[in-house]
Protein backbone atom coordinates (compact mmCIF):
# COMPACT_ATOMS: atom_id res chain seq x y z
CA UNK A 1 0.00 0.00 0.00
CA UNK A 2 1.45 3.22 -1.12
CA UNK A 3 2.10 6.43 1.38
CA UNK A 4 -0.02 9.57 1.73
CA UNK A 5 2.70 11.16 -0.27
CA UNK A 6 1.74 8.76 -2.87
CA UNK A 7 -1.95 8.97 -3.16
CA UNK A 8 -2.10 12.77 -2.72
CA UNK A 9 0.15 13.81 -6.10
CA UNK A 10 -2.11 11.34 -8.18
CA UNK A 11 -5.11 12.81 -7.01
CA UNK A 12 -3.97 16.46 -7.21
CA UNK A 13 -3.21 15.67 -10.57
CA UNK A 14 -6.60 13.88 -11.45
CA UNK A 15 -8.26 16.56 -9.92
CA UNK A 16 -6.25 19.54 -12.06
CA UNK A 17 -6.86 17.81 -14.63
CA UNK A 18 -10.40 17.16 -14.45
CA UNK A 19 -10.72 20.72 -13.67
CA UNK A 20 -8.85 22.11 -16.49
CA UNK A 21 -10.33 19.48 -18.92
CA UNK A 22 -13.99 20.85 -18.09
CA UNK A 23 -12.73 24.38 -18.11
CA UNK A 24 -11.22 23.77 -21.70
CA UNK A 25 -12.91 21.23 -22.67
CA UNK A 26 -10.37 19.33 -23.85
CA UNK A 27 -10.50 16.25 -21.15
CA UNK A 28 -8.69 14.13 -22.98
CA UNK A 29 -5.21 16.30 -23.22
CA UNK A 30 -5.57 17.72 -19.32
CA UNK A 31 -5.26 13.68 -18.78
CA UNK A 32 -2.52 12.99 -20.54
CA UNK A 33 -0.97 16.02 -19.18
CA UNK A 34 -1.29 14.90 -15.17
CA UNK A 35 -0.46 11.60 -16.63
CA UNK A 36 3.08 12.95 -18.14
CA UNK A 37 3.92 14.70 -15.08
CA UNK A 38 3.40 11.54 -12.73
CA UNK A 39 5.73 9.39 -15.17
CA UNK A 40 8.29 12.59 -15.34
CA UNK A 41 8.05 12.08 -11.46
CA UNK A 42 8.40 8.43 -11.41
CA UNK A 43 11.63 9.24 -14.03
CA UNK A 44 13.21 11.95 -11.23
CA UNK A 45 12.73 9.27 -8.70
CA UNK A 46 14.11 6.43 -10.96
CA UNK A 47 17.15 8.35 -11.70
CA UNK A 48 17.80 9.63 -8.02
CA UNK A 49 17.91 5.30 -7.50
CA UNK A 50 20.67 5.03 -10.24
CA UNK A 51 22.52 7.68 -8.77
CA UNK A 52 22.37 6.14 -5.46
CA UNK A 53 23.59 3.05 -6.97
CA UNK A 54 27.09 4.60 -7.95
CA UNK A 55 27.54 5.55 -4.06
CA UNK A 56 25.14 2.77 -2.25
CA UNK A 57 27.26 3.52 1.50
CA UNK A 58 25.35 7.41 1.23
CA UNK A 59 21.61 7.66 1.97
CA UNK A 60 19.13 7.55 -0.44
CA UNK A 61 17.39 10.99 -1.46
CA UNK A 62 13.91 9.73 -3.06
CA UNK A 63 11.10 11.74 -1.61
CA UNK A 64 8.71 9.19 -2.57
CA UNK A 65 8.38 6.41 0.01
CA UNK A 66 8.23 3.58 -1.94
CA UNK A 67 10.94 4.88 -4.49
CA UNK A 68 13.13 5.69 -0.85
CA UNK A 69 12.02 1.58 0.07
CA UNK A 70 13.44 0.18 -2.96
CA UNK A 71 17.08 1.55 -2.17
CA UNK A 72 16.78 1.69 1.90
CA UNK A 73 16.73 -1.89 2.03
CA UNK A 74 20.03 -2.59 0.40
CA UNK A 75 21.28 0.64 1.95
CA UNK A 76 20.65 -0.06 5.87
CA UNK A 77 21.58 -3.90 4.98
CA UNK A 78 25.11 -2.83 3.34
CA UNK A 79 25.45 -0.49 6.27
CA UNK A 80 25.11 -3.45 8.58
CA UNK A 81 27.74 -5.36 6.52
CA UNK A 82 30.12 -1.84 6.83
CA UNK A 83 29.83 -2.41 10.48
CA UNK A 84 30.31 -5.69 10.95
CA UNK A 85 33.25 -5.03 8.51
CA UNK A 86 34.96 -2.12 10.93
CA UNK A 87 34.47 -3.91 13.98
CA UNK A 88 35.83 -7.22 12.30
CA UNK A 89 38.70 -5.01 11.03
CA UNK A 90 39.28 -3.46 14.68
CA UNK A 91 39.04 -6.58 15.99
CA UNK A 92 41.83 -7.79 13.47
CA UNK A 93 44.08 -5.34 14.38
CA UNK A 94 43.51 -5.29 18.07
CA UNK A 95 44.59 -9.21 17.18
CA UNK A 96 47.97 -8.30 15.18
CA UNK A 97 48.61 -5.86 18.13
CA UNK A 98 48.40 -8.64 20.82
CA UNK A 99 50.71 -10.80 18.63
CA UNK A 100 53.73 -8.56 18.55
CA UNK A 101 53.40 -8.32 22.74
CA UNK A 102 53.35 -11.77 23.10
CA UNK A 103 56.76 -13.41 23.29
CA UNK A 104 56.09 -16.10 21.49
CA UNK A 105 56.38 -16.61 17.98
CA UNK A 106 53.42 -16.49 15.66
CA UNK A 107 53.02 -17.86 12.37
CA UNK A 108 50.52 -18.23 10.18
CA UNK A 109 50.15 -20.79 7.16
CA UNK A 110 48.24 -20.84 4.26
CA UNK A 111 46.85 -23.84 2.52
CA UNK A 112 49.82 -25.22 1.09
CA UNK A 113 52.35 -24.17 4.13
CA UNK A 114 52.94 -20.86 2.78
CA UNK A 115 54.31 -17.99 5.31
CA UNK A 116 50.73 -15.41 5.51
CA UNK A 117 51.62 -13.61 8.33
CA UNK A 118 54.17 -13.10 11.58
CA UNK A 119 55.28 -11.35 14.52
CA UNK A 120 58.79 -9.52 15.44
CA UNK A 121 59.11 -12.76 18.05
CA UNK A 122 58.82 -15.07 15.08
CA UNK A 123 61.16 -13.30 12.91
CA UNK A 124 63.21 -12.82 15.67
CA UNK A 125 63.58 -16.63 16.39
CA UNK A 126 63.99 -18.15 13.00
CA UNK A 127 65.48 -15.08 11.09
CA UNK A 128 62.35 -14.56 8.85
CA UNK A 129 61.44 -11.00 7.86
CA UNK A 130 58.72 -9.82 5.66
CA UNK A 131 60.34 -10.80 2.09
CA UNK A 132 59.35 -14.20 3.36
CA UNK A 133 55.39 -13.87 3.17
CA UNK A 134 53.84 -15.56 0.67
CA UNK A 135 56.96 -18.38 0.85
CA UNK A 136 57.00 -22.44 1.90
CA UNK A 137 58.07 -22.22 5.81
CA UNK A 138 59.47 -25.24 4.93
CA UNK A 139 62.08 -23.92 2.45
CA UNK A 140 63.01 -20.84 4.66
CA UNK A 141 63.90 -22.97 8.22
CA UNK A 142 66.44 -25.43 7.30
CA UNK A 143 65.38 -28.42 9.77
CA UNK A 144 64.78 -31.95 9.26
CA UNK A 145 62.24 -32.42 12.21
CA UNK A 146 61.00 -28.74 11.48
CA UNK A 147 60.02 -29.49 8.60
CA UNK A 148 58.28 -33.16 8.57
CA UNK A 149 56.68 -30.95 11.83
CA UNK A 150 55.06 -28.69 9.03
CA UNK A 151 53.59 -31.43 7.43
CA UNK A 152 49.83 -31.91 7.60
CA UNK A 153 50.03 -35.08 8.39
CA UNK A 154 53.31 -35.00 10.08
CA UNK A 155 53.26 -35.13 14.55
CA UNK A 156 50.98 -33.21 15.94
CA UNK A 157 52.36 -33.36 19.77
CA UNK A 158 54.74 -30.23 20.38
CA UNK A 159 58.28 -30.33 18.92
CA UNK A 160 61.45 -29.38 20.76
CA UNK A 161 64.29 -28.90 18.18
CA UNK A 162 67.66 -27.22 18.41
CA UNK A 163 67.43 -23.48 16.40
CA UNK A 164 69.47 -23.79 12.63
CA UNK A 165 70.60 -20.57 13.69
CA UNK A 166 72.03 -21.00 17.05
CA UNK A 167 73.41 -24.37 18.48
CA UNK A 168 73.00 -23.25 21.74
CA UNK A 169 69.42 -22.09 21.78
CA UNK A 170 66.19 -24.56 22.14
CA UNK A 171 62.85 -24.24 20.60
CA UNK A 172 59.79 -25.47 20.78
CA UNK A 173 56.84 -25.39 18.25
CA UNK A 174 52.94 -26.16 18.31
CA UNK A 175 51.08 -26.38 15.69
CA UNK A 176 47.40 -25.44 15.43
CA UNK A 177 45.40 -26.66 12.07
CA UNK A 178 42.27 -24.74 11.15
CA UNK A 179 39.09 -27.11 10.73
CA UNK A 180 38.13 -27.40 7.00
CA UNK A 181 37.13 -30.26 4.57
CA UNK A 182 38.95 -32.29 2.00
CA UNK A 183 37.60 -29.89 -0.35
CA UNK A 184 38.54 -26.80 1.33
CA UNK A 185 42.26 -27.64 1.98
CA UNK A 186 42.86 -25.11 5.63
CA UNK A 187 46.17 -23.61 6.64
CA UNK A 188 47.48 -23.30 10.32
CA UNK A 189 49.06 -21.65 13.00
CA UNK A 190 52.53 -22.14 14.25
CA UNK A 191 53.81 -20.76 17.76
CA UNK A 192 57.74 -21.00 18.36
CA UNK A 193 58.42 -20.77 22.03
CA UNK A 194 62.50 -20.22 23.37
CA UNK A 195 62.95 -23.01 25.94
CA UNK A 196 66.36 -22.80 26.45
CA UNK A 197 66.28 -21.17 29.95
CA UNK A 198 63.39 -23.22 30.84
CA UNK A 199 65.85 -26.41 30.00
CA UNK A 200 68.77 -24.96 31.91
CA UNK A 201 66.33 -24.42 35.22
CA UNK A 202 64.87 -27.90 34.57
CA UNK A 203 68.69 -29.27 34.45
CA UNK A 204 69.33 -27.45 37.92
CA UNK A 205 66.57 -28.12 39.27
CA UNK A 206 67.20 -32.01 38.45
CA UNK A 207 71.20 -31.27 39.38
CA UNK A 208 69.79 -29.56 42.71
CA UNK A 209 67.98 -32.55 43.95
CA UNK A 210 70.31 -35.19 42.83
CA UNK A 211 73.80 -33.10 44.29
CA UNK A 212 71.48 -32.95 47.98
CA UNK A 213 70.75 -36.23 47.73
CA UNK A 214 74.23 -37.22 46.89
CA UNK A 215 75.48 -34.74 49.86
CA UNK A 216 72.87 -36.07 52.46
CA UNK A 217 73.80 -39.69 51.55
CA UNK A 218 77.44 -40.30 52.83
CA UNK A 219 77.15 -38.51 56.04
CA UNK A 220 73.55 -40.29 56.75
CA UNK A 221 75.15 -43.60 55.90
CA UNK A 222 78.37 -42.60 58.40
CA UNK A 223 75.71 -41.96 61.38
CA UNK A 224 74.03 -45.40 60.56
CA UNK A 225 77.48 -47.34 60.77
CA UNK A 226 78.18 -45.71 63.53
CA UNK A 227 74.55 -46.48 65.56
CA UNK A 228 74.35 -50.18 64.07
CA UNK A 229 77.83 -50.14 66.42
CA UNK A 230 75.94 -48.32 69.11
CA UNK A 231 72.81 -50.53 69.66
CA UNK A 232 74.93 -53.61 69.10
CA UNK A 233 74.37 -55.10 72.36
CA UNK A 234 77.73 -57.84 71.96
CA UNK A 235 79.91 -54.55 71.18
CA UNK A 236 81.97 -53.54 74.04
CA UNK A 237 81.49 -50.29 76.26
CA UNK A 238 84.67 -48.80 75.49
CA UNK A 239 84.50 -49.11 71.89
CA UNK A 240 80.68 -47.29 72.06
CA UNK A 241 82.34 -44.49 73.97
CA UNK A 242 85.25 -44.06 71.28
CA UNK A 243 82.20 -44.40 68.47
CA UNK A 244 80.27 -41.43 70.13
CA UNK A 245 83.11 -38.08 69.11
CA UNK A 246 82.89 -39.38 65.55
CA UNK A 247 79.04 -39.04 65.03
CA UNK A 248 79.64 -35.33 65.57
CA UNK A 249 81.55 -34.51 62.37
CA UNK A 250 78.62 -35.86 59.82
CA UNK A 251 75.93 -34.65 61.67
CA UNK A 252 77.36 -30.83 61.98
CA UNK A 253 78.00 -31.64 57.99
CA UNK A 254 74.66 -32.67 57.72
CA UNK A 255 73.00 -29.37 59.68
CA UNK A 256 75.66 -26.88 58.02
CA UNK A 257 74.18 -28.16 55.06
CA UNK A 258 70.31 -27.69 55.97
CA UNK A 259 71.51 -24.51 57.15
CA UNK A 260 73.07 -23.18 54.07
CA UNK A 261 69.78 -23.92 52.20
CA UNK A 262 67.27 -22.94 54.20
CA UNK A 263 69.64 -19.28 53.71
CA UNK A 264 69.66 -19.80 50.10
CA UNK A 265 65.91 -20.47 49.77
CA UNK A 266 65.02 -17.57 52.28
CA UNK A 267 67.27 -14.99 50.34
CA UNK A 268 65.38 -16.45 46.92
CA UNK A 269 62.22 -16.12 48.48
CA UNK A 270 61.88 -12.79 50.71
CA UNK A 271 62.14 -9.43 49.67
CA UNK A 272 65.24 -7.13 49.88
CA UNK A 273 65.27 -5.30 53.63
CA UNK A 274 63.87 -1.09 53.58
CA UNK A 275 65.35 -1.20 56.62
CA UNK A 276 69.35 -0.78 55.39
CA UNK A 277 71.36 0.08 58.25
CA UNK A 278 75.71 1.27 57.55
CA UNK A 279 77.71 -1.81 58.16
CA UNK A 280 81.02 -1.52 59.60
CA UNK A 281 82.92 -3.34 57.13
CA UNK A 282 85.87 -3.58 59.19
CA UNK A 283 84.43 -5.24 61.85
CA UNK A 284 82.27 -7.62 59.70
CA UNK A 285 85.79 -8.84 57.76
CA UNK A 286 87.66 -9.29 61.41
CA UNK A 287 84.45 -11.38 62.99
CA UNK A 288 84.38 -13.52 59.59
CA UNK A 289 88.10 -14.06 59.85
CA UNK A 290 87.69 -15.15 63.53
CA UNK A 291 85.51 -17.47 62.73
CA UNK A 292 87.36 -19.36 60.24
CA UNK A 293 90.31 -20.12 62.95
CA UNK A 294 89.11 -23.38 63.09
CA UNK A 295 90.10 -23.77 59.19
CA UNK A 296 93.32 -22.18 59.32
CA UNK A 297 96.94 -23.56 59.66
CA UNK A 298 97.97 -20.72 61.56
CA UNK A 299 97.09 -17.21 63.27
CA UNK A 300 98.97 -15.36 60.22
CA UNK A 301 97.62 -17.21 56.99
CA UNK A 302 94.58 -14.47 56.36
CA UNK A 303 96.01 -10.61 56.30
CA UNK A 304 93.26 -8.27 56.48
CA UNK A 305 94.19 -5.08 54.93
CA UNK A 306 91.05 -2.04 55.28
CA UNK A 307 92.32 1.07 53.84
CA UNK A 308 88.90 2.70 53.20
CA UNK A 309 86.37 3.91 56.24
CA UNK A 310 83.24 3.74 54.49
CA UNK A 311 80.49 2.07 55.46
CA UNK A 312 78.09 -0.29 53.15
CA UNK A 313 74.59 0.34 53.91
CA UNK A 314 73.04 -3.04 53.88
CA UNK A 315 72.38 -6.30 56.54
CA UNK A 316 75.15 -6.79 58.21
CA UNK A 317 74.60 -10.45 58.74
CA UNK A 318 74.06 -10.88 55.24
CA UNK A 319 77.82 -9.48 54.56
CA UNK A 320 79.13 -11.38 57.07
CA UNK A 321 77.65 -14.78 55.18
CA UNK A 322 80.00 -12.87 52.22
CA UNK A 323 82.65 -12.95 53.92
CA UNK A 324 82.65 -16.22 55.72
CA UNK A 325 81.91 -18.04 52.40
CA UNK A 326 84.83 -16.55 50.44
CA UNK A 327 87.06 -16.84 52.90
CA UNK A 328 86.59 -20.38 53.46
CA UNK A 329 85.88 -21.17 49.53
CA UNK A 330 89.70 -19.48 49.54
CA UNK A 331 91.20 -21.96 52.41
CA UNK A 332 89.80 -25.59 51.20
CA UNK A 333 90.57 -24.78 47.27
CA UNK A 334 94.42 -23.44 48.07
CA UNK A 335 97.21 -25.48 49.21
CA UNK A 336 97.72 -26.34 53.14
CA UNK A 337 99.03 -23.22 55.03
CA UNK A 338 98.73 -20.84 51.70
CA UNK A 339 98.92 -17.41 52.14
CA UNK A 340 95.25 -15.25 52.02
CA UNK A 341 94.36 -11.61 51.77
CA UNK A 342 91.37 -9.70 52.58
CA UNK A 343 90.52 -6.18 51.48
CA UNK A 344 88.42 -3.53 51.96
CA UNK A 345 90.02 -0.55 49.52
CA UNK A 346 88.28 2.41 47.39
CA UNK A 347 88.37 2.01 44.08
CA UNK A 348 86.40 4.51 41.65
CA UNK A 349 83.90 5.97 43.86
CA UNK A 350 82.90 2.49 45.21
CA UNK A 351 84.14 0.40 48.25
CA UNK A 352 85.63 -2.91 47.22
CA UNK A 353 85.35 -6.32 49.16
CA UNK A 354 88.16 -8.48 47.71
CA UNK A 355 89.63 -11.91 48.97
CA UNK A 356 92.55 -13.08 47.42
CA UNK A 357 94.25 -16.48 47.18
CA UNK A 358 97.98 -18.10 46.25
CA UNK A 359 96.09 -21.49 45.15
CA UNK A 360 95.89 -23.41 41.77
CA UNK A 361 94.01 -21.24 39.62
CA UNK A 362 90.83 -21.90 37.56
CA UNK A 363 89.80 -22.77 33.94
CA UNK A 364 88.35 -20.13 32.57
CA UNK A 365 85.51 -22.71 31.42
CA UNK A 366 84.32 -22.90 34.95
CA UNK A 367 84.37 -19.16 35.75
CA UNK A 368 80.74 -18.71 34.99
CA UNK A 369 79.69 -21.54 36.34
CA UNK A 370 81.05 -21.16 40.14
CA UNK A 371 77.73 -19.52 41.66
CA UNK A 372 75.87 -22.79 40.77
CA UNK A 373 74.79 -24.11 43.47
CA UNK A 374 76.92 -27.88 44.61
CA UNK A 375 79.18 -26.62 41.64
CA UNK A 376 82.87 -27.77 42.49
CA UNK A 377 85.75 -27.44 40.52
CA UNK A 378 88.23 -30.64 40.49
CA UNK A 379 91.39 -28.79 41.20
CA UNK A 380 94.51 -30.67 41.86
CA UNK A 381 96.64 -29.11 45.23
CA UNK A 382 93.74 -28.06 46.62
CA UNK A 383 91.98 -29.62 50.06
CA UNK A 384 88.66 -28.96 49.10
CA UNK A 385 87.44 -30.73 52.05
CA UNK A 386 84.41 -29.72 54.10
CA UNK A 387 81.78 -27.23 52.62
CA UNK A 388 78.41 -27.68 51.41
CA UNK A 389 78.51 -26.57 47.66
CA UNK A 390 76.39 -23.55 48.59
CA UNK A 391 78.89 -20.77 49.71
CA UNK A 392 79.48 -18.86 46.62
CA UNK A 393 75.39 -19.27 45.32
CA UNK A 394 74.78 -17.76 48.71
CA UNK A 395 77.03 -15.24 48.01
CA UNK A 396 75.50 -14.02 44.80
CA UNK A 397 72.18 -13.77 45.89
CA UNK A 398 73.16 -11.90 49.08
CA UNK A 399 75.11 -9.51 46.49
CA UNK A 400 72.50 -8.77 44.28
CA UNK A 401 70.21 -8.21 47.39
CA UNK A 402 72.79 -5.25 47.70
CA UNK A 403 72.81 -4.51 44.27
CA UNK A 404 76.43 -5.73 43.52
CA UNK A 405 77.92 -8.85 41.78
CA UNK A 406 80.50 -10.98 42.68
CA UNK A 407 83.42 -10.61 39.84
CA UNK A 408 86.24 -13.49 39.52
CA UNK A 409 89.79 -13.07 38.34
CA UNK A 410 92.10 -16.40 38.26
CA UNK A 411 94.30 -17.90 36.16
CA UNK A 412 95.93 -21.77 36.18
CA UNK A 413 99.07 -21.45 39.26
CA UNK A 414 98.82 -18.00 39.61
CA UNK A 415 95.59 -18.15 42.06
CA UNK A 416 92.15 -16.59 42.23
CA UNK A 417 90.91 -12.71 43.20
CA UNK A 418 86.98 -12.67 44.29
CA UNK A 419 85.60 -9.18 44.64
CA UNK A 420 83.09 -7.18 44.61
CA UNK A 421 81.96 -3.78 44.39
CA UNK A 422 79.49 -1.69 46.75
CA UNK A 423 78.27 2.28 46.96
CA UNK A 424 79.40 3.60 50.22
CA UNK A 425 76.75 4.66 52.16
CA UNK A 426 76.31 8.11 52.81
CA UNK A 427 74.36 7.64 56.40
CA UNK A 428 76.25 7.45 59.71
CA UNK A 429 74.50 5.64 62.40
CA UNK A 430 76.45 5.23 65.73
CA UNK A 431 75.36 1.32 65.86
CA UNK A 432 77.95 0.46 63.02
CA UNK A 433 81.28 1.95 64.22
Amino acid sequence: MGSTKEIFIPLVLLTVAVFFGIWTDEMGWCLLGATLIWIWIQGTEYRKVRKWTKNPMRKPSNGLDNWFALAYRPYRSLLRQRQRTQAMAARLRQILRLAEVVPDGVIILGPNGEIEGLNNAAKDMLELSDADLGISLASVVRSPDFVHFLRPNGVAEPLEFTSPYDAEVSLEARRIDVASTSEDPSGAIILIRNVTTLNRLLTMRQSFVANVSHELRTPLTVVAGYLETLVDPQQDTALKLEVLPKLNSPIKRMQSLVDDLLLLTQLESTPVSDQKTPVNMRRVIEGAVHELQGLLASDDQITICCESEHHVCGVETELHSVCVNLLSNAVRYSPEGSHIDISWTNVDGKCRLAVQDAGVGIAPEHLHRLTERFYRVDMSGARAKGGTGLGLAIVKHVLRRHDSGLQVRSELGTGSLFFCDFDPCTETSSSAL
